[in-house]
C-alpha cells in the first residue's frame, strides 16, 4: 500500500514562494501510517517536553521566529527515513526535494550562484543530530520512501496568476504537479491513497482533477463532496491498453493537524519558506540599514515594501520580480 500526505505553506503572503510538499510512505497492510501511535517512544505532538520528535501542523511548531530547530529536526528525520542525502545548504535542500533552486525556487539573486545559507541552521545542529540518531520513524509496519516539493517563486506565481486569473488556480497548479507525480507512481499497480488539506473553502474538485490528469485515461468515480470531506477515486480506463492503476484522493479540513504525513508535508513546506525568506531578508537588510525583516504576510509585507522603496526607489531586482500581486 502507498500513502501520500500533501500540504502547502505560503498561500497568503505577498512576499516569498508558495510551497507544496508530498510525503510518501509504503507498507504491506492497509492501515494508514500513524507515527503518533506507531512510534510513541520517539514521536509526539507539539508541546511535550521530552526528547521525542514533534510532528504536528507546522504553525504549532514554529511561531514568531521560535521553533526553527523543531522544523529542522522533523525535516531531517524525514529525509533520513527516506534515505535521501542530508543537505548542508538551502540549494542542496531544494534539489534533494526535486526543486531547481533558481528556475523554480527563484533563490537567485538572494543567493548568488556559488553562495548558500546553511541548512540546518547552526542553532538546530544538536537537535537534528540527536533526532537522526534516534531514527524516530522506525516502524515495522511502514516506512517513508520519498519526499517531493513544488516551489512557485514570486515571478512564476504572478505569471500563473496572469494566465489563470485566479489565486486559487495558482495554488491548484502546485497541487496538480504533485497529483500527477502520484498518478505516475500508481502506475506500478500499488493502491495509492492521497490525503490533503482542503484548498481554502473549495469542496468540489472533480473538474480540476480531470483538467490535470491525462485525457482519456482517467475515470473519476463518485464520492462525497462537502465541508467535512471531498473524496475521489481515480482509476485508469480499461481501454487505455496499460496496466490498471487506481488512486484515492481525500481532501479534508485540518488534515495538517490530524494526519502525520500531512503534518510532515506542512513542516517541509514551511521550512522551505523560512529559509527562502531568511535569504530574501538578508539580501535587502544588507542594502538598507535599519530595514526590519518581514515574514511576508500582507500588512507587514506592505510595511517592508514601503520602507525599502523609501531608501531604494529603484531597487535591483525590481519590485515586480519579488512582490506577489495577490
Amino acid at each position: 500500500m502507498r500513502w501520500i500526505g500533501i500540504d502547502e505553506a505560503g498561500y497568503g503572503p505577498n512576499l516569498g514562494p508558495l510551497v507544496m510538499t508530498a510525503v510518501i510512505a509504503e507498507g504491506p497492510d492497509d492501515t494508514r501510517p500513524d507515527p503518533w501511535l506507531d512510534c510513541p517512544d520517539t514521536v509526539c505532538r507539539s508541546g511535550v517536553r521530552d526528547a521525542r520528535l514533534w510532528i504536528d501542523d507546522s504553525k504549532r511548531l514554529y511561531r514568531q521566529g521560535a521553533g526553527l530547530d523543531r522544523l529542522d529536526a522533523a525535516a531531517f528525520a524525514a529525509l533520513d527515513a527516506a534515505q535521501l542525502p542530508l543537505p548542508d545548504g538551502f540549494r542542496a535542500f531544494l534539489a534533494t526535494l526535486g526543486v531547481d533552486p533558481d528556475r523554480d525556487g527563484e533563490v537567485f539573486p538572494w543567493l548568488p550562484i556559488g553562495t548558500d545559507c546553511p541548512v540546518p541552521h547552526p542553532s538546530s545542529a544538536a537537535r537534528v543530530a540527536e533526532t537522526i540518531r534516534l531514527r524516530p520513524f522506525d516502524s515495522a509496519r511502514w516506512r517513508i520512501v520519498a519526499l517531493r516539493s513544488v516551489v512557485i517563486g514570486p515571478s512564476r506565481f504572478n505569471q500563473t496568476l496572469a494566465r489563470t486569473g485566479s489565486k486559487a488556480l495558482v495554488h491548484f497548479s502546485a497541487f496538480a504537479e504533485l497529483l500527477g507525480w502520484a498518478w505516475d507512481l500508481a502506475a506500478d499497480g500499488t493502491p495509492t491513497f492521497v490525503r490533503s488539506d482542503k484548498h481554502g473553502g473549495r469542496h468540489f474538485y472533480a473538474d480540476l482533477i480531470r483538467s490535470c490528469l491525462p485525457p482519456f485515461s482517467v475515470s473519476i468515480l463518485p464520492g462525497p463532496e462537502g465541508p467535512a470531506l471531498s473524496r475521489y477515486k481515480i482509476c485508469s480506463s480499461a481501454e487505455t491498453g496499460t496496466p490498471p492503476r487506481s488512486l484515492t484522493l481525500d481532501l479534508l479540513p485540518r488534515a495538517d493537524a490530524d494526519d502525520a504525513l500531512v503534518s510532515i508535508a506542512s513542516i517541509l513546506s514551511k521550512l522551505i519558506r523560512e529559509y527562502w525568506m531568511a535569504s530574501f531578508n538578508a539580501y535587502w537588510t544588507a542594502r538598507v540599514p535599519g530595514l526590519k525583516p518581514s515574514a511576508g504576510y500582507p500588512v507587514d509585507a506592505a510595511r517592508f515594501r514601503r520602507d525599502l522603496l523609501a531608501h531604494l526607489p529603484d531597487p535591483n531586482p525590481p519590485v515586480a520580480t519579488w512582490w506577489r500581486l495577490k
